[in-house]
């Protein structure tokens, strides 16, 4: 298991190397997520099923890329697959769109995603 303060890089290595698998530092994200954002409320959605699924499949020999195994959150300003952009407004909640989404998101969707809110001003 690596430390919860384990840079982009290490994980990505580790999890190349097999000295940890994606399917570990997924489930280790997740935890450290059910167990803080009660009081932190970073998400405003979790995505675990997919995470994990996208995790196994790379544990299962699909080519992680650069990114192996690296958790992370896409700000909810950016159209994610099957997920509401609220961009820090409930009135935006509306149906995601496919034609809005966004490729950087859509390429970090290989590893799995949670999406982070935004404060409305």
């Amino acid at each position: 298991m690596l430390a919860a303060d384990t840079g982009v890089s290490d994980i990505a290595a580790a999890v190349r190397s097999g000295k940890v698998s994606a399917v570990e530092t997924a489930r280790a994200a997740l935890a450290r997520i059910a167990a803080t954002d009660s009081r932190l409320n970073c998400f405003t959605a979790i995505t675990a099923k997919r995470t994990l699924a996208e995790a196994t499949a790379c544990a299962a020999g699909r080519d992680p890329g650069a990114l192996a195994g690296v958790p992370y959150a896409v700000k909810n300003l950016f159209d994610v697959t099957g997920l509401p952009t609220l961009a820090g407004s409930k009135i935006n909640a509306a149906p995601w769109r496919e034609d809005l989404c966004l490729r950087v998101a859509a390429a970090l969707e290989a590893a799995g995603v949670a999406k982070a809110p935004v404060a409305a001003l």
